[in-house]
């Protein structure tokens, strides 16, 4: 049995989310300019645009007593690590090396949506749970476009280009993705 969190322990998971959601859609976005194929350069555009309608869903479910929603969004050193990494790719990767890097985090925020959902009671929690479903639904999309589309590149990826990026990422492989909510 999994123990609900706490209305801080929720607010700083939300925060958590938001904050991450925040930087996927800078480092999509900015990589967008860099794609010279129409079909990845779309895709990457349509999830760079579905992250930041995710954050402002979970920015909208923070608490707006002090210390207010900003105060709550904000990431962690493990997680700046992870995109720390994502963006030392900016000009060597390549466009299959950076849909990779984009399932990567998609399948970080979905497993953690995911722990975020099984901690979240029924009864105090129930916005969480609605915006939450919808969210995952969502990023499941995300990930299928995100794979449809590096299939369909057809080229190998550079692992050791990648490696920078998933060194950091492994941790949150090997433990629950609930250490991606910061401990709480």
């Amino acid at each position: 049995m999994t123990t609900s969190l706490s209305a801080s322990q929720s607010a700083r998971a939300i925060g958590l989310c938001c904050w991450v959601e925040q930087q996927v859609f800078a480092l999509l976005g900015g990589w967008i300019t860099g794609i010279s194929e129409p079909g990845p350069k779309l895709v990457l555009l349509e999830l760079s645009d579905h992250a930041a309608w995710r954050a402002q869903r979970w920015y909208e479910l923070l608490p707006t007593a002090p210390p207010g929603a900003d105060a709550l969004v904000e990431g962690t050193e493990s997680l700046g690590a992870v995109l720390l990494g994502a963006h030392a790719l900016d000009d060597a990767a390549g466009t299959v090396e950076r849909l990779v890097v984009a399932e990567s985090l998609l399948d970080l925020l979905d497993r953690s949506v995911a722990e975020l959902l099984l901690r979240t009671s029924a009864i105090a929690g129930a916005a969480v749970l609605r915006i939450g479903g919808i969210i995952r639904t969502d990023l499941a999309s995300d990930l299928d476009r995100c794979r449809l589309a590096a299939s369909e590149l057809g080229t190998a990826v550079d692992a050791g280009l990648l490696a920078g990026f998933l060194q950091p990422l492994h941790p949150f492989e090997a433990l629950s993705a609930l250490e991606f909510l910061d401990r709480t």
